[in-house]
């Protein structure tokens, strides 16, 4: 998953950038879920060739949380689809119900967050 945030910042699509922080608060273990979920307004065009995927992530502290990632068609159509359709619809539910989002829970862990603390690398001071 952390991959595709990367490729999202990379290319500059605005929604995901895939710091060492947030791979760093994933859980490595957990089975994290994205799917097509664009507002009216959000269809990929010629104007916008990316999608508007909602995500269903589980953090390293066991909290589920949701969040918005764009995501290329083709790198969306690679990922494999092997969860059963009602499990799909639950998921998809559950994703969409929950109030706690990326925002949220970074927002809330903020203050006790260090590289240290955390296990990810410090970013350069600008000098």
């Amino acid at each position: 998953m952390h991959s595709l945030y990367e490729e999202a910042g990379r290319r500059r699509l605005g929604l995901g950038s895939g710091s060492p922080a947030f791979r760093a608060h994933l859980s490595p273990e957990a089975t994290h879920y994205l799917f097509p979920d664009p507002a009216d307004y959000y269809w990929p065009g010629e104007d916008r060739p990316w999608w508007e995927c909602r995500v269903l992530l589980q953090m390293v502290d066991g909290e589920r949380i949701t969040g918005s990632l764009a995501v290329l068609p083709e790198m969306f159509t690679a990922l494999p689809s092997n969860v059963p359709r009602m499990r799909q619809r639950r998921l998809v539910l559950s994703a969409r119900m929950l109030e706690r989002d990326s925002y949220l829970w970074f927002r809330d862990h903020e203050d006790a967050c260090t590289p240290r603390r955390c296990g990810y690398p410090e970013e350069p001071t600008g000098q």
